[in-house]
C-alpha cells in the first residue's frame, strides 16, 4: 500500500470512527442538562474553573478530571467557550457560556431541554433501532407502515403521549419553548401574512403559544387553538380574541379564514390523512 493510499485510508476511518460514536455527542448534552451545568456557568457571571464548577455541582475533587473532559467536548460542540491564560496548561482552563447554551437553560423561556431529552429518549430512539425490522417487513397499509408505529405497536406518536404522561409532558413543553421563539419571529417578520384576516386555527396548537403572540399582535384576529381534549381541555383563554377547542385534526378542523400549522417532528403532523387534506380545502 503506498503512502497516498495510506491516508486517505486512515482519513476515512476516521470519519467511520465519527459515525460509530455520534451518540456520544447528544448523550454528553444531555448530561449536561442532568447536572444543570448551563445554568450554573451561565449564572457564575465570569469564566468559571473545573474546580468552581465541581463544588458548585457537588462532585468530589476525584470526579473533577472526568467533568472537565465532558466541559472540553461541550465547548468543542459549541456550547461554552473555553478559556486560557497565559502560560496556564488545559487542566487549568475556564469556561463561558455562548448562545447555544442559553438553549439548555431550564429558565430560558426558548430552551431545547424537553426536546433534547425526548430525542435520547427509548420512546423515539427505537423506532431507529427497529429500522431494519421494519424496512424487512411485508407492506400492509396499516399503523405498522410508519417506523414509529411499528416500533410501539401499532401506536402514533400522540397516542404515546397520551398513555405516557412523561412522554406527553416532554412533548408538550418542548412544542411550547419551541414555539416561543418562533412566535416572536412570525410576528416580526411575516405580519404582512395576516393582514385582512379575521380568523385563523391553529391546528396541533398545543399551549397556544404562537397563538398568543398572534392574537396579541393583531387584535382583530380571533386566533382558536386547535389540539386533543387532553392538551387543551384545562386551558383558559389568556385574550378576548383567543379560544381553546378540543378534537382530533384528522376527523375535523373549526371554520376559519386560515388554517395556521406548524410542523414538528411529531408523526401525527406529517400522516397523510385524507379527511385532514379534504378539510384545508375546504378552508382555502
Amino acid at each position: 500500500m503506498d503512502s497516498d493510499t495510506a491516508v486517505q485510508l486512515l482519513k476515512a476511518q476516521q470519519q467511520v470512527w465519527d459515525h460509530s460514536f455520534a451518540y456520544v455527542k447528544t448523550m454528553a448534552v444531555q448530561f449536561a442538562i442532568e447536572l444543570d451545568i448551563p445554568s450554573v456557568v451561565q449564572s457564575h457571571g465570569k469564566p468559571i474553573t473545573i474546580g468552581e464548577l465541581a463544588a458548585a455541582l457537588k462532585i468530589a475533587p476525584a470526579r473533577a478530571p472526568f467533568l472537565g473532559r465532558l466541559m472540553r467536548m461541550l465547548a468543542h460542540l459549541g456550547y461554552f467557550v473555553e478559556n486560557f491564560k497565559d502560560g496556564d496548561d488545559e487542566t487549568a482552563a475556564s469556561y463561558s457560556p455562548t448562545e447555544m447554551c442559553g438553549f439548555l437553560v431550564n429558565d430560558n423561556p426558548f430552551n431545547t431541554v424537553s426536546w433534547l431529552l425526548l430525542a435520547n429518549d427509548p420512546v423515539l430512539v427505537d423506532p431507529w433501532r427497529s429500522l431494519s425490522a421494519w424496512i424487512r417487513q411485508p407492506t400492509t397499509g396499516g399503523a405498522g407502515e410508519v417506523p414509529f408505529s411499528f416500533a410501539h405497536n401499532g401506536k402514533k406518536l400522540y397516542e404515546v403521549c397520551g398513555e405516557d404522561p412523561r412522554v406527553g409532558k416532554l412533548l408538550g413543553e418542548g412544542t411550547g419553548r419551541d414555539s416561543w421563539l418562533f412566535s416572536k419571529a412570525l410576528v416580526a417578520k411575516c405580519g404582512s401574512h395576516f393582514q385582512g384576516l379575521k380568523s385563523i386555527v391553529d391546528v396541533g396548537g398545543n399551549t397556544g403559544t404562537t397563538s398568543k403572540a398572534v392574537a396579541e399582535a393583531f387584535p382583530e384576529i380571533h386566533c382558536t387553538v386547535f389540539d386533543l381534549a387532553q392538551v387543551v381541555s384545562a386551558l383558559e383563554p389568556t385574550q378576548p380574541n383567543l379560544s381553546y377547542v378540543a378534537g382530533d385534526m384528522f376527523q375535523k378542523i373549526p371554520p376559519a379564514d386560515a388554517v395556521f400549522l406548524k410542523v414538528s417532528f411529531s408523526e401525527s403532523y406529517h400522516t397523510q390523512s385524507s379527511h385532514f387534506r379534504e378539510d384545508c380545502e375546504m378552508l382555502n
